[in-house]
């Protein structure tokens, strides 16, 4: 592959998987160029130069995340786990980070003083953080005969929370909802699938509405109210998942 690049006045836009972003690296290496602005089917922007459309195809997709590996995993791993961020101009902050690391190397990940690199370090930095918050915060409630749980990520964290979960519960069928994304991530009888979902239906089932009531008064228990630090609790307890914790929501009974 060519390094040496222009950046164009042209926007590139690709479906919305890793493996499009890849075929749109692959681009960006053919033509020599960096684009202006990568964009996603979601991305609502009004773009006043040219969009060029760029096909996931698997060879060329392939051939890239295999020149990744060969970098190493500390790129590979920024690459992957950055994708999942949902900043803005997150595909152009790795288009450059990747560029950047093929042309002086693997090492060139550990160069948090340029700013390429620091910018491709925050995206995997804030994922990997929201993932450690959600393993923590997360709550899972009996729900149809499974495990189920909705969550309101920034970031779209589900294909990191597979990993983590199917390993934590073998023998149980489980649904996490992304409520942030609309997407869903399944386990039954042994598979794993992602779906698109438009809600997530609270258990309305008496004995789990039960439990959380005594969770609540568990919870409470432990409380010493001369000791209560708000803002240190916000600190490692952020309010946006405060919505989906039993001990923390208000329409579950207190006394």
């Amino acid at each position: 592959m060519r390094y040496q690049a222009d950046v164009r006045v042209v926007a590139y836009r690709y479906d919305g998987s890793f493996a499009g972003f890849l075929c749109c690296v692959f681009e960006s290496f053919t033509q020599r160029e960096i684009p202006s602005l990568i964009a996603a089917p979601e991305t609502e922007q009004l773009v006043l130069f040219e969009m060029r459309d760029i096909p996931t195809e698997t060879e060329k997709a392939r051939r890239v995340a295999t020149g990744l590996k060969r970098l190493g995993m500390t790129v590979y791993e920024r690459v992957t786990v950055g994708f999942l961020s949902c900043a803005e101009e997150k595909d152009l902050i790795l288009l450059r980070f990747i560029r950047l690391c093929f042309a002086q190397g693997g090492q060139a990940a550990q160069m948090l003083g340029h700013t390429q690199v620091a910018q491709a370090f925050a995206l995997e930095r804030a994922v990997n953080n929201e993932i450690c918050r959600m393993i923590e915060l997360l709550r899972f409630e009996e729900k149809d005969g499974m495990l189920g749980a909705q969550i309101h990520p920034q970031n779209r964290v589900l294909p990191m929370l597979r990993a983590h979960f199917c390993s934590r519960l073998p023998d149980d069928d489980f649904l996490i909802y992304d409520a942030t994304h609309k997407e869903a991530l399944l386990r039954r009888n042994g598979q794993v699938q992602f779906l698109r979902m438009e809600r997530y239906e609270a258990s309305a089932e008496p004995e789990e509405l039960a439990w959380q009531t005594l969770w609540k008064r568990f919870f409470k228990a432990l409380t010493i109210e001369e000791r209560r630090n708000e803002k240190l609790q916000t600190q490692h307890v952020p309010l946006r998942y405060r919505q989906d914790m039993p001990e923390m929501r208000k329409d579950i009974l207190q006394t």
